[in-house]
């Protein structure tokens, strides 16, 4: 039997913020996933759940996330019996086994930075096109010694000065990418694509089916045997314009929260149709 893995970006793919889904009919359907100091702030559908607590059971999940660790363990999967043996956190820059760090990964991800601009001098250029009209004061952070993100304005963002910086960042090895109200710059040789094939090589893995909504999603989708985005995000926007390498994306009918539900159906017919085949 052919061994499938999933790996999958988390906020706005499988589980979102109240926000994003108080304008669905969908309060009661709804289960939280995430606590953070006294409320809970993210959530999916029961029937999500229901279906996410079966695939786990049945291939290898692996949470593929640019949230930190300590962002990725507010989330409690675990309370509806969903255990992850692998997730990778920190936009590919940490992988954890059982909760433990893969040392021979976080020296990889190390001597990959030789070849990066250095992360000092990549915000001192990004502080020149920088404005408290745009972007919000004292948001800048630099999250797990990797990767630099701050909180903006979207519809305020100077285009011209944000577009030159973006392809001076990328010469200098470094990706810029935009999700909702944050702005990520995020080094080359930390991304998700690599972090995924280094756990299908190391646990000779057949089939790799990816889902994710954002640039920083793509490359790991890319190289997947099968790859569903959801219909909203940076990748449906560049979707919309027709923008070439986008084709071997499935793309869900349904955006918000009812996406995550339509991402996991077609991974279990992913799966079912794998099986009926080796069979």
């Amino acid at each position: 039997m052919n061994k499938m893995m999933f790996a999958s970006d988390l906020d706005q793919t499988l589980i979102y913020s109240y926000r994003s889904c108080s304008n669905e009919n969908v309060e009661i359907q709804i289960k939280p996933v995430e606590w953070l100091e006294d409320r809970y702030i993210s959530y999916m559908t029961e029937m999500a759940l229901g279906k996410l607590q079966h695939l786990a059971q049945e291939l290898l999940f692996v949470p593929v996330t640019t949230r930190t660790k300590l962002q990725y363990q507010r989330i409690n999967f675990s309370d509806y019996g969903i255990f992850c043996q692998y997730a990778v956190t920190s936009n590919g820059g940490r992988i954890f086994l059982n909760g433990i760090e893969d040392q021979d990964w976080m020296r990889q991800v190390s001597d990959g930075r030789k070849n990066c601009l250095a992360v000092e001098d990549l915000i001192n250029r990004f502080n020149e096109i920088r404005h408290s009209s745009w972007v919000h004061q004292n948001s800048g952070k630099l999250a797990d010694d990797l990767f630099f993100y701050c909180l903006i304005e979207r519809e305020k963002i100077p285009v011209t000065e944000l577009a030159a910086f973006k392809l001076w960042a990328r010469d200098n090895n470094w990706e810029l990418s935009i999700q909702g109200r944050k702005l990520y710059l995020v080094p080359i040789n930390v991304n998700k694509k690599a972090a995924v094939q280094y756990i299908r090589a190391k646990e000779g893995i057949d089939q790799l089916v990816a889902a994710g909504d954002s640039l920083l999603d793509f490359d790991m989708l890319k190289t997947a045997d099968f790859a569903v985005a959801p219909a909203h995000g940076e990748l449906y926007s560049l979707y919309l314009q027709r923008t070439a390498g986008l084709e071997g994306i499935r793309f869900t009918e349904k955006n918000g929260i009812k996406a995550g539900e339509e991402i996991l159906s077609y991974v279990a017919g992913t799966l079912s149709r794998s099986r009926d085949v080796v069979v």
